[in-house]
């Protein structure tokens, strides 16, 4: 059975069910072809047990694997190898690695981009903070769109994907070299006591916030697919540009947030 991909057999299903609308009653050998075309189309993507497992994030995230990865888990899950469950959960934990990098690398970015406003952090205001904070996404947006074109031409070995994975690190020739000052995280004798007082990085993460953490068991299907010969970057490399999408969802709701407390604040 062809599972390559979860969803192979939903546009056949969706094209039959239009093809048998338009034609109406008037050809019923055909009509029954159809219709037998239809239930056929959704068996195999029903009896599938990949299909199956997949849910939510994880599917969408197989979706976005190159044909041979989805071919090659597809196989393991038929061949017993592996679950379809563990394939969901490694994609889940695949996610989570990408939203966490997304999350501390985009916190480093903001800060080696506006060490001036880290520098005078108490005077910082709300639509400073918010301004910064839309730069820094707008720019790890721009990044993850190059990288795409790159790859989609085949160039992820090239020395601009290098480049342009560094500059994702939050580390980028000439960041902040017009403000005053200041090493990556904030960290330097100057604007540690602000840090400490003022909070105006929205790149706040809760302890063991499951969105970021892998459970026990996603880590462990992960181990799994990795002892099956499955090669784990290609899985974080797919979840990349998802990860940054739903870091982007929560820097955004956390600057609002901050936003209006420093506004309460007279910020």
């Amino acid at each position: 059975m062809d599972v390559s991909s979860p969803l192979a057999g939903a546009p056949a299903v969706a094209a039959a069910k239009a093809t048998s609308v338009s034609q109406g009653a008037g050809s019923g050998s055909s009509g029954a072809a159809t219709a037998a075309a239809v239930t056929g189309a959704k068996d195999t993507l029903s009896l599938s047990p990949l299909a199956a497992s997949l849910k939510g994030p994880s599917l969408d995230l197989f979706n976005k694997l190159k044909q041979n990865e989805r071919t090659l888990l597809s196989g393991l899950v038929d061949s017993g190898k592996i679950t379809g469950d563990d394939v969901n959960n490694a994609l889940m934990g695949s996610l989570k690695m990408a939203r966490s990098t997304a999350f501390m690398n985009g916190g480093r970015m903001f800060e080696s981009q506006n060490r001036g406003l880290f520098a005078r952090a108490a005077t910082v205001t709300a639509d400073e903070m918010l301004k910064a904070t839309g730069d820094t996404l707008a720019r790890r947006k721009e990044l993850v769109a190059q990288l795409g074109e790159l790859d989609k031409n085949g160039q992820g070995g090239s020395a601009d994907y290098s480049e342009i994975l560094r500059a994702l690190s939050g580390v980028e020739p000439g960041a902040g070299t017009d403000q005053p000052s200041a090493e990556p995280h904030g960290n330097s004798r100057a604007t540690a006591h602000l840090r400490q007082t003022r909070i105006i990085s929205p790149y706040i993460m809760k302890l063991g916030d499951p969105f970021f953490i892998r459970s026990g068991e996603e880590e462990a299907a992960r181990n799994k697919l990795k002892e099956a010969g499955v090669s784990l970057s290609s899985l974080t490399d797919a979840a990349r540009g998802m990860g940054e999408d739903d870091v982007a969802g929560i820097v955004q709701e956390q600057a609002s947030h901050l936003a209006e407390i420093m506004r309460r604040n007279g910020g």
